[in-house]
């Protein structure tokens, strides 16, 4: 689908990151990429383009804003 946007999930709680790719999946202008740290939310950044990112802001060091810089 050429208007898929997609939407970066980074969230060290699996529970809420599976819920959170659940509801998304379920619109299909949607494609979910669910990772569990900051650094590996650098990495999936990195390796495509991403439309927004949800980001537990509490997640432990080194958090995504501090891997990417």
């Amino acid at each position: 689908m050429p208007n898929t946007r997609k939407i970066l999930i980074v969230d060290d709680d699996a529970e809420l990151r599976d819920a959170l790719t659940e509801q998304l999946s379920l619109h299909e202008e949607f494609d979910a990429v669910a990772v569990e740290s900051g650094a590996k939310g650098v990495q999936a950044a990195k390796a495509g383009q991403i439309d927004l990112v949800i980001m537990d802001v509490g997640l432990p060091a080194p958090r995504f804003c501090h891997s990417a810089l």
